[in-house]
Parts: C-alpha cells; structure tokens; sequence
C-alpha cells in the first residue's frame, strides 16, 4: 500500500483560531463507514466484537532543498478498532480509496504504559513499555470531502464519543 506524503496544510479538518467545520457529503460518509466495517472484518477474524471508526497516523521529517527546507508530513489511513471485553486496540491501514488493507496492528492493554486522549484535537497519545515501539498517536478527526491525502467524507461525531467513554475505563486498566 502507497503511504501519502503531504505538507501540514492539506489537511481537511485544521485546527486553530480559524479553525472551521469540515464540508461532508453526508451520504458519502455513511457508505464509508459501511465500506471501513468490510475492510476490518476481512482483515481481522473476531472483528464483529469491535467497534471502529476512522483514524489517520504519521510521522514527520525534515527534507532539506535547494531552495528551502521544509517539514514533510506522511499520513496513514486506518480503521480503528476497539474492545471493552479485553481492551484490545487493532489499527488497519486502508489505502484513501478503501479498497485495500494491510497486515493489522493489534495493541494489547499490557503493551501500554501510558496513553491520554486531546478532546480538542481528537487525538489520541500513547507510550509504550517495549523499547522498540516508543510512542504512537492517533487521530480521530473528521475529514471533508475532496480531501487529497486522506479518506474523504468521514463524520464521526457519534464514534467518537463512544470512543472517549470507553477511553475513560481503559486508562482506568493502565
């Protein structure tokens, strides 16, 4: 699967003083729930015992050029799920069309050592105790349609509210 590399400024749904509320073309946005609950039950075998929503991932580097350096941002596209029974976290990564998958990445309760939700932002933080996996965020944001680097049409409002009751009890665990 193809990893997107964009500048900051692409993102759909950007925050700050002028911050505004993503455009959504609200049929869309349901059929890509439906398509992303497809996407994670062919990729996990239980996935039924999960709830989900969109999340999106990435890291930043700085590339240097002859005329400026800049900081490039690479963004991943997942399907999030989570369960209350164990407290388990799977993350797939979707290609922005959600046609594709790859290989899950399973987050057992007992891997964290810390993690901390930003309402504002609707990111989710997260440290781990094995040395090879430091820190990891997710980001739970709605995204507009037209969105180049991202899922488009994503509205999550609902999800992501249930996501945050169940948050309280899993750093409860930690």
């Amino acid at each position: 699967m193809k990893k997107q590399r964009i500048h900051a400024k692409e993102r759909g749904s950007g925050m700050g003083l002028f911050s505004r509320k993503p455009r959504i073309d609200m049929e869309e946005a349901q059929k890509n729930k439906v398509r992303m609950r497809e996407l994670f039950g062919q990729a996990v075998s239980d996935a039924d015992s999960y709830q989900i929503l969109y999340a999106s991932t990435g890291s930043t580097w700085k590339e240097s050029g002859i005329l400026s350096d800049t900081r490039v941002y690479q963004f991943i596209s997942l399907v999030f799920g989570y369960r209350e029974t164990d407290f388990k976290l799977i993350a797939v990564p979707v290609d922005i069309e959600l046609k594709e998958f790859s290989e899950p990445l399973e987050i057992d309760i007992s891997e964290v050592r810390s993690a901390k939700y930003r309402k504002k932002e609707d990111i989710l933080e997260m440290t781990f105790h094995q040395s090879g996996r430091n820190s990891m965020y997710f980001s739970f944001g709605d995204i507009e349609k037209d969105a180049k680097s991202f899922v488009s049409n994503v509205s999550q409002g609902e999800e992501r509210q249930q996501f945050m009751a169940f948050f309280e009890k899993y750093r409860s665990r930690l």
